[in-house]
């Protein structure tokens, strides 16, 4: 299969759910949701070959006061975090890219000024696809799980959803069309006919 992309960018709205419950509020935005009304994550992802690649999630957020932040509600501060993931797309094995399911997982660092300790080094997976629209542009929804590696280190959520674009590898992609069969007159071996022998 040829490669579907060679690098895909990606620019999110992101949601941590850190309330110190785990699950059990997932589907309460008015007191553990932390979504900013504009884009703040942008992603690097880096085709390797076979649906596998390279990704990497940069994302800054905000704690507003009043929220559930670790079972406390009167805390507040910024947040960061930058994860790299191993990323495997089942596209690969369904023969197609237009609608893309895709696990991860990784290692990441996390910074957050509501919670003590402020910086956490953990693990991360999760999963999530892409939905192509028209030429490389696509949406793309992912959602993870973020585990300190420390004792001390507080879980939290972690989703993501925006706009993606594939960028092709523009030049193989020249090279192969011009090889096409539709071409193969400029690289035939000519043939010649013998001239014909003349009668005495």
């Amino acid at each position: 299969m040829v490669k579907p992309y060679k690098w895909m960018l990606g620019v999110y709205w992101n949601n941590v759910i850190d309330d110190g419950y785990g699950s059990k509020h997932l589907l309460n935005p008015e007191k553990s949701w932390n979504l900013p009304v504009y884009p703040s994550a942008i992603n690097l992802d880096i085709y390797l070959m076979k649906g596998m690649s390279i990704d990497f999630v940069g994302s800054v957020n905000n704690y507003k006061l009043g929220k559930t932040v670790d079972k406390d509600t009167t805390v507040y501060g910024q947040f960061f975090s930058l994860d790299a993931h191993f990323k495997y797309s089942l596209g690969y094995i369904m023969d197609q890219q237009w609608f893309d399911p895709f696990f991860f997982a990784g290692v990441g660092y996390t910074g957050r000024e509501a919670i003590s300790p402020k910086s956490m080094i953990g693990g991360t997976f999760g999963a999530g696809f892409n939905l192509m629209l028209i030429g490389g542009l696509g949406v793309q929804f992912r959602a993870s799980g973020n585990m300190g590696f420390s004792s001390g280190d507080s879980s939290y959520g972690h989703a993501h959803f925006g706009l993606v674009y594939k960028v092709q590898d523009l030049d193989k992609k020249k090279s192969k069309s011009f090889t096409k069969r539709k071409y193969q007159w400029g690289f035939k071996t000519p043939r010649y006919k013998k001239p014909r022998s003349r009668k005495m």
